[in-house]
């Protein structure tokens, strides 16, 4: 009973390390994203496209999203399209490859870049 106690919090440290770990930089660029701090994130992102080619696509969809919308918070519609149109592309090859916030956060990126492309109405 004495070593689960004290081989408990270790254990507890160790898995907490792992899941930190998995996530890294895309994990962190995220929640820059979320917390504002927009160039942060982009920093982030760019450092990881080469790595982010070998990805999954879960994962790529993620990074594909999120530096789509970082692009898209600094104005550049471009570069937004390109990386939303990748997010898509995958969400759609294979649906639930990203979770469902993050599907919402999709659908309202591409659709503010849609919406602010259509010609003013008369």
């Amino acid at each position: 009973m004495r070593w689960r106690a004290l081989c408990q919090p270790a254990l507890t440290l160790s898995v907490v390390m792992l899941v930190t770990a998995c996530s890294g930089g895309l994990g962190t660029a995220k929640a820059d994203f979320r917390k504002g701090r927009i160039a942060e994130a982009k920093t982030e992102l760019l450092a990881l496209e080469p790595e982010s080619r070998t990805w999954g696509n879960q994962r790529r969809a993620e990074y594909a999203l999120y530096r789509g919308l970082v692009h898209h918070s600094l104005g550049d519609r471009a570069a937004a399209g390109v990386w939303l149109a990748e997010a898509k592309a995958l969400e759609d090859a294979q649906p639930h490859t990203l979770g469902e916030d993050d599907r919402v956060r999709l659908k309202l990126a591409l659709e503010s870049l849609s919406s602010s492309t259509a010609p003013a109405s008369p």
